[in-house]
């Protein structure tokens, strides 16, 4: 069994090596090669702190796999990350346990590039203003991915802590892939009305920004509610979405606050939710109806990315 840390797969996997084993992973799902299992969310002393357990399995390849995630907001005021994840591999053919592989760092670059994917289908065609919201490693990751898709021309950041902004410029100025703009928003709602692209990327269970700072024709990536008592999102911008997909319909009204609490007050009814990221890149459903429309990817989080770059880590070390 081989045990594969944190420093291994910096090393190993970068965003150009990610994007497409996702992409050919949402294309998997969608056509029934790669499912996941119903996840499990315990809350630990209270509703801040959670671990969750995914699973999935493929059809295809002699694997299947477990995630596990603990979320612990407050780690952040003791110099550790917010989630800590890793990834276990198991044989299809035998059941035995092939690795277990660190993977905070995996997990930013699977919700960085699944987010990318999202963008690349759903954003216009020429939007190149993106603003962030958060400051931690999954922020990282959104930037690195989403330069990728389009050639940015601003950064917009944003983070209750001036300190936390100042130290993520300075970490963005050593990864751009082109010389974009970097600039320090003085508030949530400055940073979303600066920007063609928003991503929030918070452990908040409160709404980060308000819908009217919303320009028309915005792409939304709501990374942080995974959880039914999360809220990123406020309700306003849920309801003006044209569109919403998410990594898996099921998944997302199991889990996603964002969605859930206004549907649970009756403002918005499940078709609200489209598809998901696979139906888009299968062309089920088509990722943008105009370029006036408000466009909103859900992540919940998917076991099935999780595997997908878990195997091609596998495969990398195991030689």
């Amino acid at each position: 069994m081989l045990c594969i840390s944190e420093k291994e797969i910096e090393e190993a996997i970068t965003m150009e090596i990610a994007l497409p084993v996702f992409r050919q992973a949402y294309e998997d799902s969608a056509n029934g090669l790669i499912y996941a299992g119903d996840r499990i969310v315990m809350p630990i002393r209270g509703e801040a702190n959670c671990g969750q357990w995914l699973v999935a399995n493929c059809k295809h390849l002699p694997f299947f796999g477990s995630k596990f995630s603990a979320v612990f907001p407050g780690n952040v005021s003791k110099g550790m990350p917010s989630v800590l994840s890793k990834i276990s591999l198991y044989s299809a053919e035998t059941g035995e346990m092939l690795a277990i592989i660190d993977a905070n760092y995996l997990t930013a670059v699977k919700t960085g590039g699944s987010a990318a994917i999202a963008t690349d289908l759903m954003a216009k065609k020429d939007a190149d203003r993106l603003g962030i919201i958060g400051t931690g490693l999954q922020a990282v990751s959104q930037v690195m991915a989403i330069q990728e898709v389009r050639a940015l021309t601003e950064l917009h950041v944003y983070d209750t802590s001036p300190e936390r902004i100042e130290a993520f410029i300075e970490k963005i100025k050593e990864k751009q892939n082109r010389p974009y703009q970097l600039i320090a928003a003085q508030s949530a709602d400055d940073c979303v009305s600066a920007a063609d692209i928003v991503c929030t990327c918070t452990t908040s269970l409160t709404p980060v920004f308000s819908a009217h700072a919303l320009r028309p024709g915005t792409h939304i990536n709501a990374i942080g509610s995974y959880t039914p008592f999360m809220q990123e999102i406020d309700e306003e911008t849920v309801i003006k979405a044209g569109k919403i997909i998410t990594e898996h319909v099921d998944g997302l009204w199991a889990a996603a606050g964002d969605i859930l609490i206004p549907f649970n007050k009756g403002l918005i009814t499940k078709d609200k939710v489209q598809g998901s990221v696979g139906d888009v890149l299968t062309k089920r459903i088509a990722g943008r109806a105009n370029d006036e429309e408000i466009t909103l990817y859900e992540s919940v989080g998917s076991c099935v990315l999780d595997i997908a770059i878990a195997i091609e880590v596998y495969k990398i070390f195991n030689k």
